[in-house]
């Protein structure tokens, strides 16, 4: 069998940006990436910092576009900053939903009666009365929410 050397050469150049190609692909180089800006903010009940909630902002985007959620924990002042589930400050510029978790509500076992929530519902499901923020690119206000009880 002859191999013309210059189709062989030929050859090994594509095999070998077809390899630098799909290395490439998997790199993530190419991914659309999301905006994220620097968010915190305060959380009340009735007007008292609220120590123990789970604060997250679930991003409105088009279809496509990569939306993570964005999370934060609140401290004994109400206090929270946002961060990205792979550890990176901030949340998707642009609209979000607010939703809130209360860490330390307890369920009452099987036939015994729960105490009332901290929380409201209308405060940890999507609804008509879920508060949307717009998360702006430049600095953000310090964004502060009074679950009323």
């Amino acid at each position: 069998m002859h191999f013309d050397r210059q189709s062989f050469s030929t050859t090994c150049r594509l095999l070998g940006s077809l390899s630098l190609i799909v290395l490439l692909c998997g790199c993530g180089i190419g991914e659309k990436l999301a905006e994220l800006a620097p968010v915190e903010g305060i959380v009340k009940i009735s007007g008292k910092p609220a120590a123990n909630i789970l604060v997250q902002f679930l991003p409105e985007v088009k279809p496509g576009d990569p939306a993570p959620t964005s999370t934060g924990l609140t401290n004994e002042a109400g206090e929270f900053e946002l961060e990205t589930a792979d550890g990176k400050l901030g949340a998707v510029v642009g609209s979000c939903k607010v939703l809130f978790v209360d860490t330390t509500e307890e369920r009452a076992p099987q036939g015994k009666e729960s105490p009332p929530p901290r929380i409201p519902s209308t405060y940890t499901v999507i609804g008509p009365r879920t508060h949307t923020i717009k998360v702006q690119a430049e600095q953000n206000p310090k964004f502060e929410f009074d679950l009323m009880n």
